[in-house]
């Protein structure tokens, strides 16, 4: 069998969806061989796709563009692909706007159609134009993904009664998300001058209003006052990024790494002693936590989480493997005192964490759920 991969967002383009579409690849070539799939991609930047693309296993076709948008011509391109190279599965890795073209994947000769959600379909369903884009694209596909039960149940009905839904979220890497030693921890620490017994808060994300840094920074003083020394760390670069250095001038114990390579982003947040990223929903629920992959790249570090209360974000958490906060201030203080206090509670939790991860979430498990949904006519074959 031969699945088609039809996507905008792939590398060497960077963001979360690429990411994930890159690594569910890979588990696919790992299990069923390179041959197994085609990636039909669009190009942002020509020489750095070329010199990408040349250095993976198996096939990458790029509309030579930046954008492929569900057009005659791509349609056309697409159907070519799926008679030339006898597709069998046409896999949309964004459900929305290229899956309307899963009716023409199926009249080209493909017998299964998947089409990922990521959350952003959320947004399309709160108006009826995007209802009725979600509609046909449920009308045409046999299995629609998810990340999340929220972003689910936020957009199930939109695309109608049609689809089998399958969870399938980020995978997490429990060889590369590893704890710790304390000689490793001590080294990270020291790279940041931090203390080895200062009490460090590690906080991961893109820089944006939703993913709440700024709460943390706003805290900090208080839980200084109850725990002497924390240190609070913020990884990532982003449009908020001038705001949040604003609002760190005067207030002890916060460091910015910006932008960091993904061996350093595991060793920081390895070193923690808690990772804490109280997200929240903004726009009326249009700017929304699908999921939150870092809070499980966290736990699988054996580190305790303290997560918002957004979205898909609690379904990344325990109530043995961290702590789920609303908006309020004093949710937020009182649960990084609680675990910064207590070394027992922050082992156990994240001995739970790890647990939770490699029984949910690692790619062990997800990617022998992937393959059955892209290779067998129903999840239970």
């Amino acid at each position: 069998m031969t699945v088609l991969l039809v996507t905008n967002d792939f590398p060497p383009t960077v963001g979360g969806i690429q990411s994930y579409l890159r690594d569910y690849v890979q588990e696919v070539v790992h299990r069923r061989g390179a041959q197994s799939i085609i990636v039909f991609a669009s190009m942002q930047d020509k020489a750095a796709a070329l010199a990408w693309d040349a250095e993976q296993p198996y096939t990458i076709i790029r509309w030579p563009f930046p954008v492929m948008l569900p057009t005659p011509a791509v349609r056309r391109m697409m159907q070519r692909i799926i008679r030339e190279q006898h597709v069998d599965t046409v896999w949309f890795g964004a459900a929305a706007p290229l899956g309307v073209m899963g009716g023409a994947a199926k009249r080209a000769g493909a017998s299964r159609v998947v089409a990922t959600t990521h959350g952003h379909e959320v947004g399309w369903s709160m108006f009826r134009v995007g209802r009725r884009l979600l509609r046909t694209i449920g009308g045409s596909a046999d299995v629609i993904t998810y990340i999340s039960e929220y972003t689910l149940g936020r957009f199930k009905e939109a695309f109608g009664p049609n689809p089998q839904f399958v969870a399938l979220p980020s995978g997490v890497s429990t060889s590369r998300y590893a704890p710790a030693t304390q000689q490793e921890k001590l080294e990270t620490r020291a790279s940041f001058r931090i203390g080895a017994e200062s009490p460090l808060i590690v906080c991961a994300s893109r820089l944006v209003k939703r993913k709440g840094q700024d709460r943390l920074i706003r805290v900090l003083p208080r839980v200084r006052q109850r725990v002497p020394g924390a240190q609070l760390v913020i990884v990532g670069e982003g449009p908020y990024a001038r705001r949040l250095h604003a609002m760190a001038e005067g207030v002890d114990g916060v460091r910015f790494t910006g932008r960091v390579s993904d061996d350093d982003l595991c060793r920081i947040v390895a070193a923690a002693d808690v990772f804490a990223m109280p997200v929240r929903t903004r726009g009326g629920g249009l700017d929304v936590e699908g999921l939150g992959i870092v809070f499980l790249e966290a736990q699988a570090c054996e580190v305790p989480v303290v997560a918002g209360d957004s979205g898909g974000a609690p379904e990344t958490v325990t109530d043995h493997s961290g702590v789920v906060v609303d908006k309020n201030d004093d949710a937020l203080v009182a649960a990084l005192v609680r675990l910064l206090r207590d070394p027992l509670l922050r082992e156990s939790m994240g001995e739970a964490g790890r647990r939770h991860v490699q029984r949910e979430f690692s790619w062990q498990v997800l990617g022998e759920r992937c393959e059955k949904l892209l290779f067998s006519q129903a999840l239970g074959d």
